[in-house]
């Protein structure tokens, strides 16, 4: 069934209208009409099946039939990554959203190439915003991720002691494979997860990152690419986490 984004309290039995850009998607795009039901999200734990009552100039007037509550527990995941061509920026935030992350944040490191860093410019974070919630649309997920503004690596916090941080980088000694992860430490935990940019974190970063309690984990001895890495890296880890926890 189709689902929707909009920005509105609902509940059982309302009647609402839907804006001009949605309703000519629901009529023009996907031939709907009166009495044709779809699922209406706000970025809350619930989802709404809704049904179309009428049609007035071309807005389309509905009634909330039902209410579902999405209670699944899950993992907080909220992902710094470092920022790389727009168009891979897309198609990681496309699928990470798939994937169920929480928060997205592009961060600027050693190895970041300025031309990708100056590209990323307000326009383009809408952008990442707008393909977040037409992917939340197409896999069925009722939360949006949140896309924040790019940072430096340096102004990362990383003092919230409820954040266990996981490093995706090459085999260095230290290092450990995503199965020795102890996932003891993830329960009740949220997770920040750190990918780098083409060519890797810099060692003055990793150190970096040891000296903030952070685990390093290597993905195997293939060297992937950083849109690559980020989709594997959080796919095995959710699946790790919600094999063991649900």
């Amino acid at each position: 069934m189709h689902r929707f984004f909009i920005q509105k309290d609902l509940s059982e039995f309302d009647e609402i209208s839907l804006n001009k850009n949605l309703s000519h998607q629901i009529l023009r795009v996907l031939r709907m009409n009166t009495g044709d039901k779809f699922e209406l999200f706000n970025d809350t734990k619930s989802f709404f099946l809704a049904e179309i009552v009428s049609i007035e100039n071309n807005e389309i007037n509905c009634k909330i039939i039902k209410e579902y509550i999405n209670d699944q527990k899950y993992l907080e995941i909220n992902v710094f990554q470092s920022i790389v061509k727009s168009t891979k920026m897309e198609i990681i935030i496309e699928k990470l959203t798939e994937i169920g992350i929480s928060t997205f944040t592009p961060i600027i490191t050693e190895r970041t190439q300025k031309k990708d860093i100056n590209s990323l410019s307000e326009n383009k974070l809408d952008r990442l915003k707008k393909i977040s919630i037409e992917s939340s649309e197409q896999s069925g997920k009722t939360h949006i991720p949140i896309i924040k503004n790019k940072i430096n690596i340096k102004q990362v916090d990383f003092n919230h002691t409820d954040n266990v941080n996981i490093i995706f980088y090459e085999e260095i000694e230290g290092s450990i494979k995503m199965d020795q992860i102890d996932k003891r430490l993830l329960k009740d935990k949220s997770v920040a997860v750190f990918i780098g940019p083409v060519g890797g974190f810099s060692p003055k970063e990793i150190e970096y990152f040891k000296k903030r309690k952070s685990v390093v984990v290597n993905l195997g001895n293939t060297v992937f690419k950083s849109e690559t890495a980020a989709i594997i890296s959080v796919s095995l880890l959710k699946y790790l986490i919600d094999k063991d926890f649900n």
